[in-house]
């Protein structure tokens, strides 16, 4: 049996006051805005992009926030044939083990260096060969309402408005629809972070993620991850 569904990403065709009016109707109240912005890490090639990973340092309302490293791997033998893999740790860095688990999966040297901020982070990561061009800024406005639902409205530079329904006792398809007629949204089902890359970097590599995976489960896992990939089985 599928697991059912809890999240959607929703992509506006009316204007944006229009729809805080609608939510506002129907009993959401505004619960907190946030600045935040993240910087990707990648080599000159973007190996990492290329391999279905991303290395970031997020910061929230001009203030240091988390670092973490993502990466997708094709498990066929699972039943929703993906894993996840997240490490992340947050500022001030109070336990290397996050951060030295980050630098043994990029092939750096996991000496236990002592970081205490973002812009210590990113000058080290730097030096070992990383560059920070991809910068997703953005402005976030949560709401909620007492029945369990969560809107999140992001707008991004050089993306737009990116808006994500979390439910806990509701499909949020059933929510949408009691916001929004058909001909006023669509679905996104691509990260912010590809958004990103394909209008600014013009990239689309990551479209043909699926089909590789499809041909070869393991392309993009490497030597060093063999041990651990083949833990997800």
């Amino acid at each position: 049996m599928g697991k059912e569904e809890k999240e959607i990403k929703i992509e506006l065709d009316i204007p944006l006051d229009v729809f805080l009016g609608r939510i506002e109707k129907r009993g959401f109240k505004k619960q907190k805005q946030i600045t935040q912005s993240d910087n990707y890490f990648d080599t000159d090639d973007w190996k990492l992009y290329k391999n279905v990973a991303a290395l970031r340092i997020r910061r929230v309302n001009n203030v240091d926030h988390s670092f973490a490293f993502k990466k997708v791997f094709h498990t066929p033998s699972r039943d929703n044939f993906q894993y996840v893999e997240e490490i992340e740790g947050e500022f001030p860095v109070s336990d290397n083990s996050k951060l030295i688990s980050i630098l043994e999966r990029l092939g750096m040297r996991a000496e236990n260096y002592n970081i205490n901020n973002g812009l210590e982070l990113a000058e080290l990561f730097k030096q070992n060969g990383y560059q920070d061009e991809q910068v997703l800024v953005k402005t976030r406005l949560a709401f909620s309402d007492d029945r369990n639902n969560e809107i999140v409205i992001d707008d991004v530079e050089n993306v737009g408005l990116i808006i994500e329904l979390e439910c806990q006792e509701f499909n949020p398809l059933e929510v949408v629809k009691d916001l929004l007629q058909d001909h006023e949204w669509k679905r996104s089902v691509k990260g912010t972070s590809y958004l990103w890359l394909e209008k600014v970097k013009g990239f689309n590599d990551h479209i043909d993620y699926p089909e590789k995976f499809k041909q070869s489960a393991d392309w993009n896992v490497w030597d060093n991850e063999r041990e651990f990939y083949s833990s997800l089985y």
